[in-house]
């Protein structure tokens, strides 16, 4: 089942084969590409002949290129014409008798592409870091939108592409494989894209090629000769996530599908493959999280596209069909898990300041951004589900499959189809989750306990802050017997309830298993990485004990951050009025206010694991400590203490903290994490316990 693909050293393979995969040019509404681009890695370099086939011209016609491509010739039927290139825009004036006929065009360019590509990037909420084309020894990567063809820059269109590279070097991209050959000279790949697409996006490298050719839908794996031990876990993989969601959608909607590993840091989902940084493959959880995310976007994203005029919500769905549901095929207690740190990240991050409806979302560019589009999303298609109920939810999401395949579709497009199969107006459950910032903001009031023996009364209200939201909330009243349940519907600033009980009651929580998507209180968000990420009144303070080495360590943390403009100030210069009402973020040990860090730790896993050195270092070599604690009486407010015992250590987590931002402990050793939790909040408006 699982097999290397042999490369074709005989040249002539491609000498019989590439004609016969021409694409005839017929009468098309969409533009077609025959691309043949060498690639000279060691200059950073690319020359390209490109033969665009028309469906209709305009006497003037425009084409984006990067403004680095040097053109070299633009020809029809082998003449040269006129044309122009400027700051990207390359016009061509084709001769009045082509006017609204079909025409194929000839351009031939070339262009340096020198990104720079991080290794080890310091700010993870860009999922570009910034580079859009980079053609290196190492590996090539050119983005669908940088430039490096002659983009039409309006519709889709089809694609037949061929790579010439140094010996080994091989390239992959979208739709059908026609082959693979390399000689002493060079390598040649061939790929074939039948179905119109917006962009063409490529990456190559001196990979080796595994694959799972045994069923309908080819599996590859491009991985470079270190990582060659991975390719039959992820083979394997891909193809459990593609039964699994074929199952769930419907048909895969592409030719193929193959990972491919980039050479810098990234987690793509392209039509039919995906490309996956180096450090990003070898990391345990890859091939159960990130890996069925990126499939998921076959269906939603690359197979249904969105329309952005109405917003991005391909993020949305898909974390809910893959980040999500993968939880909760796992628990019940791993899915309100996931729900519940989603509301956490949400709050902990999205100020009222920051935030903006669903509609307004595009693409993750930072923290917030990600928690709205991603998690706001997630649980709105959540909150849709327990709304029409699972029968309907899939089936609906299937129908939005069938009959949006290939085209753009909108939130108005899933309100259209989810009314008409759940024979219900959902038009206020979108106007409200989609056109309107925020959630509700929530709690008990006036909890109040009445009988006695067999008899017993519990009564309350939820109360809302403004803006109102309309919601379905569950009661839930824990009991020395059975326990008792109501759902309550919430429209305004309160509703009142109340239960009977024939047993002792113990506990009443609302919302108790995180099904509504809402605002937490201050109180209610333990003290975490994101509390810190996400704070208005960050300040950080350097420890007398730091010596200038660990201080320059120390503060790459708040680059990881991004969070390195905030105010830092030394520990002689700190008074407690400089940090009232202030969230810190002590570099290394302070003498003066390590007593939330002692008394907050004590008991725990991570105490029991500390030893700190008279002078306020980590006891245990190559080690590193995040903790986020609150301040004395003061559920509110977050102080966090990060502690190395080496500028080396302190580097190296330092890059690490940022993607575990739900923990509120960290402790790193030997360049891992070895202690990882989150403490309990200390407040929860939601929940009241009887006194016996």
């Amino acid at each position: 089942m699982f097999k290397k693909i042999k490369l074709l050293i005989l040249a002539a393979f491609f000498s019989t084969l590439i004609p016969s995969l021409s694409l005839q040019a017929s009468e098309t509404d969409h533009f077609h590409y025959d691309l043949q681009v060498e690639l000279f890695p060691e200059e950073h370099k690319l020359k390209g002949k490109a033969r665009i086939t028309m469906p209709e011209t305009e006497h003037k016609t425009r084409f984006f290129l990067a403004p680095t491509v040097r053109v070299d010739q633009v020809s029809l039927e082998g003449r040269e014409i006129e044309h122009s290139f400027s700051n990207g825009i390359l016009e061509v004036i084709l001769p009045q008798e082509t006017d609204d006929a079909q025409a194929t065009l000839h351009i031939s360019y070339q262009a340096r592409f020198d990104n720079e590509a991080p290794h080890r990037p310091m700010h993870t909420e860009d999922p570009t870091h910034g580079v859009s084309a980079v053609i290196k020894k190492e590996g090539t990567f050119l983005s669908g939108r940088s430039g490096w063809y002659p983009d039409q820059g309006h519709g889709a269109a089809t694609w037949r592409l061929s790579i010439t590279a140094p010996p080994g070097y091989l390239a992959v991209t979208a739709g059908s494989l026609a082959g693979h050959a390399t000689t002493p000279e060079y390598s040649l790949s061939v790929w074939i894209v039948n179905q119109p697409l917006p962009s063409l996006t490529v990456s190559a490298g001196p990979y080796e090629v595994s694959s799972d050719l045994e069923r309908d839908i080819p599996v590859y794996a491009y991985f470079y000769p270190e990582s060659r031990d991975l390719a039959r876990d992820y083979i394997q993989a891909a193809r459990r996530h593609l039964d699994f969601y074929q199952d769930l959608l419907g048909p895969y909607p592409f030719e193929k599908f193959a990972v491919v590993e980039n050479f810098f840091p990234t987690g793509y989902g392209f039509p039919s493959w995906t490309l996956l940084g180096s450090a990003v493959i070898r990391l345990p959880f890859i091939m159960e999280t990130s890996l069925p995310h990126e499939i998921a976007h076959s269906w939603w994203g690359n197979g249904v596209r969105v329309d952005y005029s109405q917003g991005n919500w391909s993020e949305a769905i898909t974390t809910y069909v893959a980040d999500y549901l993968l939880q909760e095929r796992s628990s019940e207690e791993a899915a309100r898990d996931y729900r519940l740190r989603t509301l956490r990240g949400y709050s902990s991050l999205v100020t009222a300041e920051k935030d903006f409806p669903l509609s307004g979302f595009i693409s993750r560019h930072n923290p917030e951004s990600q928690a709205i589009g991603y998690g706001k999303g997630a649980m709105v298609f959540h909150m849709l589900r327990r709304k029409v109920g699972d029968e309907i939810f899939w089936d609906a999401l299937r129908l939005m499959i069938r009959e949006n395949m290939f085209q753009e579709a909108g939130w108005d497009d899933f309100e259209e189809t989810f009314s008409d199969l759940a024979d219900k107006d959902l038009r206020t459950f979108f106007e409200q989750w989609v056109q309107k910032p925020g959630g509700p903001l929530l709690a008990l009031h006036d909890v109040q306990l009445t009988g006695r023996e067999n008899d017993w009364t519990v009564k309350g209200k939820i109360i809302q802050e403004e803006p109102y939201f309309d919601i379905r909330l569950h009661i839930h009243l824990e009991t020395e017997g059975q326990p008792k349940k109501v759902e309550l519907n919430l429209d305004g600033s309160e509703k009142s309830f109340e239960l009977k009980t024939a047993s002792r009651p113990l506990r009443l929580r609302a919302d108790p298993d995180a099904h509504v998507f809402r605002r937490l209180h201050p109180g209610e968000i333990p003290a975490t990485v994101e509390r810190i990420r996400g704070s208005e009144s960050l300040i950080a303070v350097a420890a007398s004990s730091l010596s200038q080495k660990e201080a320059r360590a120390a503060q790459v943390l708040l680059q990881a951050l991004n969070r390195e403009n905030i105010p830092l100030i030394s520990e002689e210069d700190t008074t407690e009025k400089k940090l009232q009402n202030r969230d810190v973020l002590f570099l290394g040990l302070p003498r003066d206010y390590a007593d939330p860090l002692f008394d907050q730790t004590d008991g725990t896993e991570l105490w029991s694991s500390l030893g700190f050195t008279d002078g306020g270092q980590l006891s245990s070599p190559d080690s590193a400590l995040f903790a986020a604690v609150n301040p004395p009486g003061d559920p509110e407010t977050t102080w966090a203490y990060f502690v190395s015992s080496s500028p080396e250590a302190a580097r190296d987590a330092a890059r690490r903290i940022p993607h575990y931002g739900r923990y509120s402990y960290l402790l790193f050793a030997g360049g891992e994490v070895r202690i990882r939790e989150t403490r309990d909040p200390e407040q929860l408006p939601l929940e009241h316990v009887f006194v016996n």
